[in-house]
């Protein structure tokens, strides 16, 4: 994955929400930023894995909202 493609395609976006979303094998909750680039929102998840061994990742997913 080029993760500078990937993560550029936030450029420009407005955050418009916040909370946490519930880590479905109830460990950390995962801190999620809603964002705003023109009509279009999606969600911002920062998450890592448990072990902690790695530098963790942000995923963009689309909102329900």
């Amino acid at each position: 994955m080029n993760v500078n493609k990937y993560y550029s395609q936030l450029i420009g976006a407005k955050i418009v929400g916040f909370n946490f979303i519930k880590d479905e094998y109830g460990f950390d909750d995962w801190p999620t930023f809603t964002l705003q680039l023109g009509n279009q929102k999606v969600n911002f998840v920062l998450c890592r894995d448990e072990e902690g061994n790695g530098a963790g990742f942000g995923s963009i997913e689309e909102t329900t909202q």
